[in-house]
């Protein structure tokens, strides 16, 4: 089968670059599937994660600056290469080429997969006009796909309520299972973008309190992004140099965890957060908002860690003092989410994705 993927580019080090990366590879070494990533604007730049070399990236090649004239014309310039490449299956990852995909005539059968939340858009906004114009875009040109495939139980219900066909899988496990945390750093850790989705400074006052009960105790920020000179001033005048310590990106994120012994999230809203299944993975606790889709269904409270109410920066606190002080609780989650991991394993992951694509395209 010849599948082709369509991403704006791979040479970010975002959690959808990352999976696609991982299932791109995995369908064509395991399944022996011809796969191509049609990307909008890598520009020479090379992928930030490993990609197997039997699959084929083409770079469509505009601006990465989306003018109305750049976006007609990627537009043009996409549906030129799906002909020329002919798949069995596309799947548009609901960049901007997700409002051309469906009307190249190329006889694939068009799928769409979104790593966000329905609500994206009024979750970044608020409920504004232009919030309520990006979603009804988004739905409008959803309804052309034979299927959209989301992350989430919970998400597949918000958007079983705007369109005809939605199918969930979750996203792989991107790190072997194997070697834990030995969970005896004093360290807590954290990894993603310094963007406002993100609320770091809302971690930042929750390790205020933590601080002050065990001081002995570190939270190391791992990531770029706009807000990190806003957070180091934040983490400055609460006097917190030394406790909270902001890290330049890992490139080997998963020995960071090896050396800590739990996980925070603070998140405003998420789709489906790979770094709390990463930090499962390496058998970390697991503390996180529980925010709108995504902690939840990764996050147990009592078992994999603990989930606390959106914004609660007291509770967020109150939930690492207690995985501090408790070494049988902390040894417990991380058991847990380790086990909970398990689920996740791309094996299992890829066989519903083969399977999804071996039904959709005999029914072309």
């Amino acid at each position: 089968m010849r599948i082709a993927y369509c991403i704006h580019s791979l040479n970010l080090t975002g959690g959808m670059e990352r999976v696609l990366s991982v299932k791109a590879s995995r369908l064509a070494e395991d399944y022996g599937h011809e796969v191509f990533i049609l990307s909008a604007s890598m520009k020479g730049r090379k992928p930030a994660f490993p990609l197997s070399p039997k699959v084929k990236l083409v770079d469509v090649g505009v601006s990465d600056r989306f003018g109305p004239g750049v976006f007609l014309s990627y537009g043009r310039a996409l549906r030129k290469v799906l002909k020329q490449i002919s798949p069995d299956i596309t799947v548009s990852l609901c960049g901007n080429d997700v409002y051309f995909v469906p009307s190249s005539r190329d006889g694939s059968v068009k799928l769409a997969e979104f790593h966000f939340s329905h609500d994206k858009f009024f979750l970044k906004y608020g409920d504004t006009p232009y919030a309520r114009l990006r979603t009804r875009m988004l739905e409008n040109a959803l309804r052309k796909f034979r299927s959209l495939v989301v992350l989430t139980e919970a998400d597949a219900k918000a958007w079983r309520e705007v369109l005809p066909s939605v199918d969930q899988i979750y996203n792989p496990l991107t790190f072997p299972l194997g070697e834990r945390s030995p969970l005896t750093a004093k360290r807590f850790m954290a990894a993603g973008r310094l963007e406002r989705q993100k609320d770091y400074p809302s971690m930042v006052r929750a390790w205020e309190k933590v601080a002050a009960r065990h001081p002995d105790w570190s939270l190391d920020i791992f990531g770029e992004g706009h807000q990190k000179d806003a957070v180091r001033r934040l983490i400055s005048s609460r006097g917190l140099e030394g406790k909270v310590r902001l890290m330049e990106r890992s490139s080997d994120i998963r020995s960071e965890m090896l050396d800590s012994s739990g996980l925070l999230l603070s998140s405003r809203f998420e789709g489906f957060p790979m770094v709390l299944l990463e930090g499962a993975a390496m058998g970390l606790p697991l503390v996180s908002f529980d925010c709108h889709h995504g902690p939840s269904e990764i996050v147990r409270t009592g078992e994999t860690g603990i989930l606390v109410p959106p914004g609660d920066t007291d509770a967020l606190a109150d939930a690492v003092i207690r995985i501090i002080e408790d070494e049988e609780l902390r040894r417990r989650l991380g058991a847990g989410a380790y086990a909970r991991a398990e689920a996740f394993l791309p094996e299992r992951v890829m066989d519903q994705w083969n399977s999804l694509f071996v039904h959709y395209s005999s029914k072309a």
